[in-house]
């Protein structure tokens, strides 16, 4: 009955989830659109900065969705963060909004459990990371993973709570690891604001490079560890 109740749960959460994002995708997508032009930007920036801190309250709030719903890409909310409050300021406010969503993930994985991290992970992410329930240098292990570029963050961000890992620990790595990534992304959206293209280009010539790289690296990393664990 308890296994019963939990899959129960797991589904109206899902449920409410997903009803979430397809309300805010089809009231908030027409204004992202129109995102792509520099007056719609400049405009959108003015009208945040109308609400005064809850606009800063609003893209938290998003970044929270982003990390909690795992399938939506974190990259163009990054980079409108950096459109909006510049490269610092940016970087900061998805910070925040990283940790807010991580401590929500954390505490629903802990009272739900497996039922509910099924919903956004497959059965091969648990395989392929399956090395991190071995509690040796596992702290080092997880920020080895969010530091490196490419790979698949917010999949991590379900799997390691169900890890020996020390919460504490764990809230700060998944923050200040991904603090790379992330002020790439608002730099990118700042010098877009600023209609500075050279410098988007550079930022996001040598941002890719460094993913693809990060990506490769990550592999062989993964592949290490679980050679590691099959030989234990």
């Amino acid at each position: 009955m308890n296994d019963k109740r939990q899959k129960i749960v797991s589904i109206c959460v899902f449920a409410v989830l997903i009803t979430l994002m397809v309300v805010l995708t089809i009231v908030f997508w027409p204004y992202i659109s129109s995102l792509s032009e520099e007056e719609n930007r400049i405009a959108f920036k003015e009208k945040l900065d109308s609400f005064g801190i809850g606009g800063w309250f609003i893209m938290v709030g998003i970044q929270v969705a982003q990390v909690v719903i795992a399938f939506l890409p974190g990259e163009p909310i990054e980079i409108l963060m950096g459109v909006l409050y510049g490269p610092w300021v940016g970087m900061l406010t998805t910070m925040v909004g990283i940790l807010i969503g991580t401590l929500i993930i954390y505490f629903l994985a802990k009272k739900i459990g497996k039922p509910f991290i099924r919903l956004f992970v497959s059965d091969e992410d648990f395989k392929k990371f399956k090395f991190l329930n071995n509690p040796t240098k596992i702290e080092l292990t997880t920020f080895i993973l969010f530091f490196i570029p490419g790979t698949p963050k917010d999949v991590l961000t379900y799997i390691v709570p169900l890890t020996p890992i020390n919460p504490k620990k764990f809230f700060l790595i998944s923050v200040f690891a991904r603090i790379p990534s992330i002020i790439t992304s608002t730099l990118i959206g700042d010098s877009l604001m600023e209609g500075n293209l050279t410098l988007t280009i550079v930022v996001f010539a040598i941002t890719a490079i460094i993913s693809v790289a990060g990506i490769i690296i990550n592999n062989k990393y993964v592949a290490k560890k679980q050679k590691e664990e099959l030989e234990k």
